[in-house]
């Protein structure tokens, strides 16, 4: 239940990175690897798989929330569900940074737990 909530709610997170234009790409980056950091603390076991599935669960929120209004009108079609296809595809490097920093997240936790 923890691993879900902490995903999640990097996931969501990482809407903020997605959604804000104008924001450079180095600052998104920082702020996708701060989540992921985020997921894997907070996850508790397996905190690299935390990071990565943060950011391919926010990638595909993302995706959701850009094209709900078209579907919504009922314009969608199948070039839609390949765009977001395409669009998780094309996080994977940005998915190994997030399991690094998940990973990362994980030992800040032991670390922090272990002083106690």
């Amino acid at each position: 239940m923890r691993f879900a909530v902490a995903v999640t709610a990097a996931a969501l997170a990482q809407l903020v990175a997605y959604l804000t234009p104008g924001m450079p790409a180095l600052v998104a980056l920082l702020y996708l690897a701060f989540a992921s950091c985020g997921a894997g603390f907070f996850a508790g076991r397996r905190s690299a798989l935390a990071g990565a599935l943060s950011v391919f669960a926010g990638g595909a929120v993302f995706g959701v929330w850009s094209d709900a209004p078209r579907w919504l009108r009922g314009d969608a079609s199948a070039t839609d569900l390949a765009g977001l296809t395409a669009l998780l595809v094309g996080i994977v490097p940005y998915a190994i940074v997030g399991a690094v920093a998940g990973a990362l997240g994980g030992v800040l936790r032991r670390r922090a737990l272990a002083a106690r």
